[in-house]
């Protein structure tokens, strides 16, 4: 039973730690099954000797470095992890403990084993609480030292969260009445609960910070956009009286001029037009500015209006803005700037495509080139954290999209695929 208990309490915990970092219910459960495992058999082993020592809890590190094997994991999600895992390996621990040393052989060899599989089913009810994918992106925001709630609070609530279940776990003795082992259950299932909850209050505060930056900024640009649309509005007669006054005057060839000059501003507004929401109008228009004081031409050849994608404005935006952004930092670099940034926003079947091309200098090694880009941390650039393209990434992978890269040539084409949403009565 002590064996089993082992198995239960380490891969409920770290069923949990999976749920809590967003992990797929697939995925959580194929690694709670390797880290019951990974966990039982060395304290089968010691028992071959007589030892009885719980060395689950040092295990854990090793657990947050190869798990999930599923897929390549950022830094913060395995720390908090193995935080969480931790502390849940402590709660469950504790329990079994009382459980045995409390009830009857019978009952409790029911009891203890129900108690995992009830914590875990309870988690799994939960899962939707919890924060998404992308939670340490939310901290990365332009250098606020000042902000009530920095990424540090998460680790701190986690980590005393840990250190303190396991010293209630493991110093503290099995209570020797039911209703002290009642107190101290109570206090390790609220210490637990509570500091993920905490930590799920610190991340949605910081997401609507961070989403209250965002919508200043996106005022900012549509107030800049809007401007340009009135400012061309408001001089439309003005060029009106211009042209019929070289027309008097017989000057065809100024005329002719003035017209091709006001065709070509009037042309570069135009293809922002089929955009249907304003604050993509407003973005695209920003990096086209943005563009321009680099001397970088930025070709748009926009035939889907983005109404129909799964995403959010907000989300479809940081798409753009990722891949827009990574193309001028490269291009801004080069001394010949003449292929500019192409931007195409497409319709292929069932998905709109968003696809960025400009050119690079050639790195040695193409295909290690493309798969270190989406790689956290990775970056070219001086100064960047390399989270553009890994941010698109998860964004899109919540949606069932897909990002990215290949190279042509002195090429570099980077494709975003989102799906679409309900569209003429037909489901995506």
């Amino acid at each position: 039973m002590e064996y089993v208990c082992v198995f239960l309490c380490s891969a409920a915990a770290w069923f949990a730690a999976g749920l809590f970092t967003a992990e797929t219910p697939k995925e959580a459960l194929a690694g709670a099954g390797i880290a019951g495992l990974l966990c039982a058999l060395p304290r089968y082993g010691l028992s071959l000797f007589a030892v009885s020592l719980d060395i689950s809890p040092l295990l854990f590190p090793l657990l947050a470095i190869a798990l999930p094997l599923q897929r390549k994991r950022r830094w913060e999600l395995r720390v908090a992890a193995l935080l969480t895992a931790l502390g849940a390996y402590g709660l469950l621990t504790l329990h079994c403990r009382q459980s045995l040393a409390l009830l009857s052989p019978i009952l409790g060899a029911i009891v203890s084993p129900a108690l995992p599989l009830a914590f875990a089913g309870i988690v799994f009810l939960l899962r939707n609480q919890f924060p998404p994918e992308d939670w340490p992106e939310f901290f990365r925001t332009r250098g606020e030292e000042s902000a009530p709630v920095q990424i540090w609070h998460i680790w701190l609530v986690l980590g005393m969260m840990a250190a303190a279940e396991l010293a209630l776990c493991y110093v503290f003795p099995v209570p020797g009445t039911y209703l002290q082992a009642a107190v101290l259950v109570s206090i390790v299932t609220i210490l637990w609960s509570s500091s993920l909850y905490a930590v799920c209050l610190a991340v949605s505060c910081r997401r609507e910070r961070l989403t209250t930056l965002v919508d200043q900024d996106y005022r900012n640009e549509m107030q800049a956009y809007m401007s340009v649309i009135r400012s061309q509005r408001h001089d439309y007669n003005f060029h009106v009286q211009a042209m019929a006054g070289l027309i008097r005057d017989g000057d065809l060839e100024a005329c002719r001029k003035y017209v091709d000059s006001l065709t070509a501003d009037s042309a570069a507004m135009n293809t922002i037009m089929p955009v249907k929401d304003p604050a993509i109008a407003a973005l695209l228009f920003s990096f086209r500015t943005m563009a321009q004081e680099y001397d970088i031409q930025l070709y748009l050849d926009i035939q889907n209006d983005l109404s129909a994608v799964v995403t959010s404005v907000y989300e479809t935006n940081k798409v753009i803005g990722n891949l827009l952004q990574n193309a001028i930092d490269e291009v801004r670099t080069h001394q010949d700037r003449s292929f500019g940034i192409h931007l195409y926003i497409l319709k292929r079947g069932e998905n709109c495509i968003i696809h960025a091309a400009n050119k690079i200098n050639l790195p040695d090694n193409p295909e290690a080139y493309l798969q270190g880009m989406y790689q956290p941390g990775w970056s070219t650039k001086q100064g960047h954290e390399g989270i553009g393209l890994v941010s698109i990434q998860n964004l899109l992978r919540r949606y069932r999209g897909v990002v990215y890269s290949r190279i042509d040539g002195d090429v570099i084409h980077c494709i975003a695929k989102i799906p679409l949403s309900m569209e003429e009565g037909k489901s995506v």
